[in-house]
């Protein structure tokens, strides 16, 4: 049977109109609204009869909508009483539903209802309704939708119910799920403050809505329409066998922002107007976009039925109209579609932009030199370098001697063919010689990407030098390379600029580059050492080459980084790309280098890593307690790359008896770090090589009063068996720092239930309990346990099974460890028989008892055993 989908209410006269029957409890203040709108708006008059007539309205939760039926009750014995059947439909099945009948059947005007049930959500589907007779509509609808937006009271209808019917199956989701009707009202109704939608309302109760602020709407009148829109809605809502006033196209139109508004129509209607007049206006097209535009959630099928349409305009305004005008009507199209995927833009105008760039470049040029803050022309660019570059001819080398810098070289960077007749024009190639000094920084580098490849000729060496000296390193030898390649180095003004440019820069990389393609020799290997210093760029060549044998690369790194001064040093040990490539290059005799660096330079924390990571062992530096000191102080308080624990580990233990626990712990346990740090360091501290682990063992109350800072233990699992660890150790090492720390930690763990800390506790709660068991008051440090009762071990214990019991991740065998260890087997483990759910914990706690060392498995399993025997001692409220 299907799950029940719409709930349902009755009301009627029971001392006073109220709820009768109801399949759903409603919040509220959904039910104070159903409760008012189920009884009729307005008096009757003595006598007064009226047919069952039907009410539509969201409730304030927006979680269903409101269908109901109200029949006259001439079964009670006081006059004016109704009976009302209410349908709570989920607002989405209401407001997408295809008919609405399905939900008009549930409500049979023959059918005097008693008792309210679920109901399944009917199949909805949709049916042609019978047309309305003696009914015009074009007011009404003119003042639903096409006027001011007031609430409209419609009176003397002929058919109120299927005046309703037809409009609300009309109206759009949005729409739908917030229009309150109702087919009889003898005065208005509200919904917290709003008026209904629609009210019909019988011509002798207009009298009561003379105060009213809506409209109100003579169903019999006849006045003519007022708006150009009238006649297309009235044969929507009233003429159609299936009304619907917005199609599956037009709802794509419109925006969140008047989805249930009727200006949502109207935006629909303007569409579908403006649609029809682009093939004999173009400029159409432009109100087609405004609206696309004026929506903040645009639909992609939208913009793909759109584009069709601009292509269209574009074009034809191109064949038509003077270029001049054509060009202002691409600019134009090209603006309005600056929040457009560029894609689409260009799928739009591309055609049209090209044709009139063929007929027109000096237009074209005068459009892309137009002040553009949105960069919304650039669009254009490709197409209009399509048109200029095709048979190309005196008119267009004109238009590009007159064009701006930067939109000369953006069409050349846009097409090749372009490209190709602009660096075989040598009056171009001269103009471009001028103009290229002055590009900015971004189009200069587009318009070398573009040029160079093509500058291979002296007669081009005019347009080159500037390129070439804008070059790089890296860019220098791929000019070497195309040189080559395209005529040996026949352009000799060229290569004088390559050469120029590489002394400028310090380096001669092509000629180390033309070196190294002649076979190896003495001479040209010394020439080649020449050629390096400890600038990074030579150290990164030396360093990537692999034509290099790696024997010269380790000689020639050591020589260069020895006579290195102290901005070369920093220069290239602050370089990503160069640290780990000259740690692994060096010789191991070469070492001192790096110990110079690493003490010499301010580098990243991730350089130091690496290169401590190869120093730190040798022993033979005096100070590397202060670098290891120095690199941990960085490191606990940061995360970074690599083997962090293991890292941490060998720089704790290069320190060894001379690290400062209580320093180390407070740097990397306190609460000022986040939580993954801490964790990562308390594993750090418990891997650490065994003379650090000690210094950090005697400091265990310091860790305790660091991690006790924090509320609760949130630490992951790696992290806590640290911990435990720790703890556990420490209690050989110092047994009054070991007490103390556990004090100081348990109230912590006992309220970190979402973490497994069990075991945590299972070793710091049995010392502290023995020492609640003395009569005395104890050391000072039982001040952080907040057991505050007479009876301090009750309370404990009390803590501590309540813990367990509401801890999931804590495991029980866990619990029965801590009962071994405080020698209170029975008192701990009947604290739990009398706790709720204690026998199910007990069988959880019996299962692990296999984990548990000898004897306290054997001694927990026969304290088990006695309380099982005498199950209803658990009751005794005296422990």
């Amino acid at each position: 049977m299907p799950q029940p989908a719409i709930a349902t209410q009755v009301h009627g006269y029971q001392q006073g109109h109220q709820l009768l029957s109801s399949s759903i409890k409603l919040e509220k203040q959904d039910q104070i609204i159903i409760d008012r709108l189920s009884d009729v708006a307005g008096p009757l008059r003595p006598g007064e009869l009226f047919e069952p007539y039907l009410s539509a309205y969201p409730l304030p939760s927006a979680k269903f909508f409101v269908l109901a039926r109200t029949w006259q009750d001439l079964t009670v014995p006081r006059a004016g009483c109704v009976r009302t059947l209410s349908l709570l439909i989920p607002v989405d099945s209401w407001s997408h539903a295809e008919g609405l009948g399905a939900f008009l059947d549930l409500l049979d005007p023959e059918t005097f209802p008693s008792q309210a049930v679920l109901l399944a959500l009917p199949s909805i589907s949709s049916t042609p309704l019978p047309p309305v007779p003696e009914f015009r509509g074009s007011e009404l609808l003119e003042a639903l939708f096409l006027e001011e937006a007031k609430p409209v009271a419609l009176f003397d209808a002929p058919t109120p119910e299927l005046i309703a019917i037809r409009l609300l199956t009309a109206l759009w989701p949005a729409m739908r799920r917030r229009f309150a009707v109702s087919t009889f009202a003898l005065s208005p109704r509200k919904i917290e403050g709003r008026s209904f939608d629609l009210i019909f309302a019988p011509k002798d109760a207009r009298s009561r809505f003379t105060d009213w602020g809506g409209r109100r709407v003579d169903a019999r009148g006849t006045t003519s329409a007022r708006h150009r829109w009238t006649n297309a809605i009235v044969n929507r809502v009233f003429d159609a066998p299936i009304p619907s006033l917005l199609h599956e196209q037009e709802l794509r139109l419109i925006g969140s922002e008047e989805a249930d508004k009727p200006a949502a129509l109207r935006i629909a209607f303007l569409w579908d107007e403006l649609t029809a007049k682009v093939e004999q206006s173009p400029s159409a097209a432009l109100g087609l976009l405004d609206i696309a535009n004026s929506r903040k959630d645009g639909d992609p099928a939208t913009l793909s039925a759109l584009q069709p349409i601009l292509t269209q305009a574009t074009e034809r305004a191109a064949d038509t109209m003077p270029a001049n005008e054509a060009w202002e009507f691409v600019s134009a199209i090209t603006r309005k579609m600056r929040h457009f995927p560029r894609a689409a833009t260009l799928s739009s105008v591309a055609r049209a932009a090209t044709q009139l760039a063929n007929k027109s470049p000096d237009g074209a040029i005068t459009l892309l030199s137009q002040a553009d803050p949105e960069d919304a022309l650039s669009s254009l660019i490709p197409s209009i370098a399509e048109g200029v570059g095709r048979d190309f001819s005196e008119k267009a080398q004109s238009a590009l001697l007159q064009a701006k810098p930067e939109i000369l070289t953006s069409l050349i960077a846009a097409n090749n063919d372009l490209l190709v007749a602009v660096t075989h024009s040598p009056i171009l190639i001269a103009h471009l010689g001028e103009i290229l000094p002055s590009l900015a920084l971004p189009a200069l580098e587009n318009a070398r990407l573009a040029l160079l490849p093509q500058l291979v000729e002296d007669f081009q060496a005019s347009a080159a030098a500037p390129l070439i000296a804008s070059l790089d390193l890296d860019g220098l030898v791929e000019e070497v390379r195309l040189l080559s390649k395209a005529n040996d180095f026949a352009a000799e003004r060229l290569v004088a600029f390559i050469v120029a440019r590489a002394r400028e820069l310090g380096t001669i990389e092509p000629i180390r580059s033309v070196l190294l393609a002649i076979d190896p020799s003495p001479q040209r290997d010394n020439f080649l050492e020449e050629t390096f210093s400890a600038d990074r760029h030579d150290l990164r060549w030396l360093l990537e080459d692999g034509r290099v044998p790696q024997l010269f690369v380790g000689e020639t790194l050591s020589a260069v980084l020895r006579r290195a001064t102290a901005d070369q040093l920093r220069s290239a040990f602050t370089d990503e790309g160069l640290v780990d490539a000259i740690v692994q290059s060096l010789p191991n005799d070469a070492s001192e280098i790096l110990w110079r660096a690493v003490k010499e330079v301010d580098m990243p924390l991730a350089f130091q890593l690496r290169i401590a990571t190869r120093i730190l062992p040798e022993e033979r530096f005096p100070d590397r307690s202060d670098l290891a000191s120095r690199m941990l102080d960085q490191m606990l308080q940061v995360q970074f790359e690599g083997d962090e624990v293991g890292t941490i580990a060998m720089l704790l233990g290069v320190l060894g008896d001379e690290l400062d626990g209580s320093w180390v712990l407070r740097q990397g346990a306190g609460r000022h770090l986040a939580t993954a740090i801490v964790a990562r360091n308390l594993m750090s501290f418990d891997k650490a090589p065994p003379a650090a682990r000690r210094k950090i063992l005697q400091m265990v109350h310091q860790l305790s009063n660091e991690l006790a800072e924090r509320y609760t233990l949130e630490l992951d699992a790696g992290a806590l068996a640290a911990v435990t660890h720790l703890f556990s150790d420490s209690q050989r090492v110092d047994e009054g720092n070991f007490l103390s720390a556990s004090a100081r930690i348990l109230p912590v763990l006992l309220r970190s239930r979402y973490a497994p800390v069990s075991p945590l506790i299972a070793i710091t709660f049995p010392p502290v309990y023995h020492e609640l068991a003395k009569e005395d008051d104890g050391p000072d440090f039982l001040r952080f346990i907040p057991f505050v009762d007479w009876d301090r071990c009750k309370s404990a214990r009390r803590e501590l099974v309540d813990a367990f019991l509401a801890a999931r991740s804590w495991d029980p065998s866990d619990l029965a460890l801590v009962a071994c260890h405080s020698g209170d087997r029975w008192k701990i483990l009947r604290k739990v028989a009398k706790s709720y759910g204690g026998d199910r914990y007990f069988d959880r706690m019996a299962e692990g008892l296999a984990n548990l060392p000898e004897p306290c498995a054997s001694q927990i399993r026969g304290t088990m055993s006695e309380i099982y025997a005498d199950w209803p001692s658990k009751y005794d409220w005296r422990d």
